[in-house]
C-alpha cells in the first residue's frame, strides 16, 4: 500500500509538472502571440506613417503642379498679350511712316492745281518716290528682279507664255507687276510675261 501510495504521488507530482509545464508553454506562447502582435502593430503604424508621409507629399506636388500650370497660363496670356501689343505698333510704326508719304503726295497734287506746273510736279513725284523706296529699303522689303531674268516660280508668276526666237528659253521677257520679298522670303511674287524656247535658240 505503502508503495502504491508513493507511485501515485510521483504520478501526482509528475502531473503536476506537466501541468506547470504546460502553464509556461501556454504562457510563452501568450507572451510570445502578445509580442508578434506589439510588433505586427508597431509596422503597421509605421506603415500608415509611411502612407501619410506620401500622401503628403503627393498633395505637395499636385499643389506645385496647379501652381506650375497657372504660372504658365498667366505667360501665355502675356505673350499672346504682349505680340498683339507688338503686330499694333508694328502698324502703327509702318503708318508712322507712310503718313508723310500721303502728305507729301497730297502738297503736290495741291501745288501742281494751284500752279500748273509739270516740271516741278514731276521733280516733287520723283523726290516721293525716293522716300516710298527708303521706307521699303528700311523694313527689308526689296524688289524682286524680274525682266530678264530667268523665269523662277518661287519667285515669278507667269501670265503669259510666248516663243521668240532672240530670246533665250524660259526667259522673263516682260513684268506686268512687280514682286517683293520681305526679310530675304517671297512678300508677293512677280507677274511676268515667259518666253518659251525649248529648241535652245535665241539669246
Amino acid at each position: 500500500m505503502a508503495e502504491r501510495a508513493n507511485a501515485e504521488g510521483e504520478k501526482d507530482l509528475r502531473d503536476e509538472e506537466g501541468f506547470e509545464d504546460l502553464e509556461e508553454t501556454a504562457t510563452k506562447e501568450t507572451t510570445s502571440a502578445t509580442d508578434e502582435e506589439g510588433e505586427a502593430s508597431e509596422e503597421v503604424e509605421e506603415l500608415q506613417g509611411q502612407l501619410e508621409e506620401k500622401e503628403r507629399t503627393i498633395n505637395e506636388l499636385r499643389k506645385r503642379v496647379q501652381h506650375l500650370q497657372a504660372d504658365f497660363e498667366n505667360y501665355k496670356k502675356r505673350q499672346k498679350k504682349e505680340m498683339e501689343q507688338a503686330k499694333h505698333n508694328a502698324k502703327g510704326d509702318i503708318i508712322l511712316d507712310i503718313v508723310p508719304v500721303y502728305d507729301n503726295l497730297d502738297r503736290a497734287f495741291k501745288s501742281f492745281e494751284k500752279n500748273d506746273d509739270t516740271e516741278s510736279f514731276i521733280e516733287g513725284i520723283e523726290k516721293i518716290y525716293a522716300q516710298f523706296t527708303e521706307i521699303l529699303a528700311k523694313r527689308d522689303v526689296e524688289p524682286i528682279e524680274a525682266e530678264g531674268e530667268k523665269f523662277d516660280p518661287n519667285k515669278h508668276q507667269a501670265l503669259m507664255k510666248v516663243e521668240a526666237e532672240d530670246q533665250g528659253h524660259n526667259t522673263i521677257t516682260e513684268e506686268f507687276e512687280r514682286g517683293y520679298t520681305f526679310k530675304g522670303n517671297v512678300l508677293k511674287p512677280s507677274k511676268v510675261k515667259v518666253n518659251l524656247n525649248p529648241d535652245g535658240k535665241g539669246k
